[in-house]
């Protein structure tokens, strides 16, 4: 089950929510547990399938999607309004600006 194409759950949170230092790492490790969960559900689905019947199976999916949900809904971030920086934690007055060679 997906919620949708992958910047749905994997593009703009983790952009928004990790540190300007890490973000690319933020965001590899939030697409990561993705790639993970995925695979783990592909192998377990079929044994479950198995073993507790499908009736069950779908409403154990559907309680984990909704528990997903409320979590996600829980501990969001409102970034409406704010910078990468605010929401980041750093602030721009004091952040040197950064030399590097081209």
């Amino acid at each position: 089950m997906s919620p949708g194409p992958p910047p749905a759950y994997g593009g703009r949170p983790p952009a928004e929510v990790y540190p300007s230092e890490m973000r690319t790492a933020g965001h590899g490790f939030a697409v990561g547990c993705g790639k993970l969960g995925a695979a783990l559900g592909t192998f377990l689905f079929p044994v479950l399938l198995a073993s507790v019947g499908e009736s069950a199976l779908l409403y154990g999916v559907a309680v984990v999607c909704a528990l997903g949900f409320v979590i996600t809904f829980a501990f969001r971030v409102e970034s409406r309004g704010r910078s990468l920086d605010e929401l980041s934690g750093a602030q721009t007055a004091a952040v040197a600006p950064r030399l590097t060679p081209p």
